[in-house]
């Protein structure tokens, strides 16, 4: 046991409900993951998807998004080094916005991509009617007016950009980058739309819909959730999936670039556990397209994760091949059936040792006096070469303040990794003034709940893996 778990028992019942838990239950104990939080305060945030990178500057980067109907996304940078967090940008003033004229860009989706002094993102809607954007908001205000593609230059903290989809109510919920050839590629929502962005062309092009209706569709037989996550091989080559597990690549110099690729199915990828496998007809509820994937130079393929299942996955496109690797599913979490209940999520990182981390959520930890949580974080790796599985146990804070939701993961320059996540607020004046500034402004699956966006830092990784 290192030093920095022994300090973290010392003041921290939550592990040891955890251990009379799991006692009872008779399930094995996960250790548990001391964590340290960081907030940066933004009393409207309620949410955090994917935006979280380790710049080469040694600064952590990430992004809060908002469903206030007066703010919108805002950007910010933690020194590890001082330990201080800086909002370095607003979008409503970064795009010259008036909230009380139009829907706000509430949302920063995508990956904030490092290339040549800039990061590189896109902005997202954060209003809906539903499950689809708000194309009439009730208080006269114009729509949505469509996601921008933008970057960030490091050294001046300028913003610039680049172009708009000038699609109302259409947002951009994920982008990667060709960075040999200088060309952005984005997935909007809820069309489905693929679009290209050259840098030195200063050209949007859009590829149409990959997805047939997208979400704009009828559930059960039209209805397609958009990937959240597009994959980049280090060629150039892009690919993506549909929820009916469809696996897609983008053929550039072709008038019609979207090829899918035939037999090739991640609906098909069972999980490793089952000595038979049945796909059963079913609507397509988010199961079968891929919640994250990521380029793996060490294997030269891709791996990711099953959206329904947790199920990790190879795909080598040499010879486009899909294998089933492993269930990453806490061991609180049981492995007799193909669904999981808690469905992927995008916090999935390539660390040193050619070892895959992924925060899995798992059942909430309950607390004597305090609400019943739906969830917590887990913090899974899996060792490519030997096939090691561990689950690492819950993220667990000094302070008693739950870690329950997480969407990201990233391993700093200082060694530590770190997410944003959902951390419930225990303290009763700080609950008193999130409610006051949010108001019904909440992420359905939080709404009962008072909770802040924070900035988490886990150990060190050699620490983690000791």
């Amino acid at each position: 046991m290192n030093n920095y778990m022994k300090k973290f028992l010392h003041h921290s019942p939550q592990i040891i409900a955890l251990a009379l838990a799991l006692v009872v239950t008779g399930l094995p104990l996960p250790a548990g993951v001391p964590v340290r939080l960081f907030n940066p305060d933004y009393l409207e945030g309620d949410c955090s998807y994917h935006s979280l990178t380790a710049a080469s500057d040694g600064r952590i980067y990430f992004t809060i998004g908002t469903h206030h109907d007066q703010s919108a996304a805002r950007i910010y940078r933690f020194n590890a080094s001082s330990e201080s967090i800086d909002e370095i940008g607003d979008l409503t003033e970064i795009l010259g916005d008036n909230p009380s004229r139009q829907i706000l860009h509430g949302k920063i989706h995508t990956p904030l991509i490092e290339d040549e002094g800039y990061l590189y993102f896109s902005t997202h809607t954060s209003s809906y009617d539903g499950n689809l954007p708000n194309i009439r908001p009730a208080d006269g205000r114009a729509p949505y007016p469509g996601g921008f593609l933008m970057r960030y230059e490091l050294a001046s903290g300028t913003y610039e950009k680049l172009a708009q989809l000038q699609l109302p109510s259409e947002g951009i919920i994920t982008l990667t980058m060709d960075t040999a050839g200088d060309t952005l590629y984005a997935l909007t929502w809820p069309t489905g739309l693929l679009l290209s962005y050259n840098l030195e062309e200063g050209l949007l092009l859009n590829w149409g819909a990959v997805q047939e209706r997208g979400e704009w569709g009828l559930l059960p037989g039209e209805w397609s959730f958009i990937c959240r996550r597009l994959a980049m091989d280090d060629a150039g080559n892009l690919f993506g999936s549909t929820d009916t597990g469809r696996v897609w690549k983008f053929n550039n110099g072709l008038q019609r670039p979207v090829e899918y690729l035939p037999g090739l199915n991640v609906a098909d990828v069972a999980p490793a556990q089952e000595s038979a496998f049945e796909l059963l007809p079913e609507p397509h509820y988010f199961w079968f397209n891929w919640r994250t994937i990521l380029w793996n130079p060490n294997t030269a393929s891709f791996w990711g994760l099953q959206g329904g299942s947790t199920q990790l996955f190879e795909f080598d496109p040499s010879d486009q091949s899909l294998q089933s690797v492993h269930s990453m599913r806490p061991t609180t979490v049981t492995a007799d059936s193909r669904r999981n209940p808690f469905r992927t999520q995008l916090g999935f990182a390539l660390c040193p040792d050619n070892t895959l981390a992924y925060l899995a959520h798992a059942p909430g930890i309950e607390t004597e006096g305090r609400e019943t949580l739906a969830t917590s974080v887990h913090l899974l790796t899996y060792a490519i070469d030997s096939g090691e599985f561990t689950d690492h146990g819950p993220l667990m804070a000094a302070n008693d303040s739950r870690v329950f939701f997480a969407e990201s993961l990233e391993l700093g320059l200082d060694g530590h990794l770190y997410t944003v996540a959902w951390v419930e607020s225990t303290d009763p004046a700080k609950r008193e003034a999130v409610q006051k500034a949010r108001g019904k402004a909440a992420p359905k699956e939080t709404e009962e709940v008072i909770y802040e966006i924070q900035l988490v830092q886990l150990p060190k990784w050699d620490e983690l893996m000791d």
